[in-house]
């Protein structure tokens, strides 16, 4: 199965990881709509809640994982480079 589809397939459950781990509104970061050409890994960037806290990434980033079998990294706005922050977030695809 392809990534896009897998990650449509499981939105719901996306969604559910990311909000309850304190975070919320999951973006991929892609500069390319047709991600499924590079299928092993997987950028995402959520926003924090006031009850965030960091170990919240990496319990979204094993959950995510184990539900769509890739690599998935996780970030927030506020770890992206000053320079790139802005383009990327931009071009972030709403999950």
């Amino acid at each position: 199965m392809k990534l896009s589809d897998k990650i449509n397939a499981n939105r719901a459950a996306i969604i559910k990881i990311v909000e309850s781990n304190n975070t919320l509104f999951p973006r991929l970061i892609t500069d390319d709509l047709d991600f499924d050409l590079g299928e092993m890994h997987l950028d995402i960037v959520v926003d924090r809640t006031s009850e965030f806290s960091p170990e919240d990434i990496g319990k979204i980033q094993t959950q995510l994982e184990s539900l769509l079998g890739v690599s998935v990294d996780v970030i927030t706005p506020n770890r992206l480079r000053d320079e790139y922050r802005e383009r990327v977030l931009a071009s972030a695809v709403a999950i």
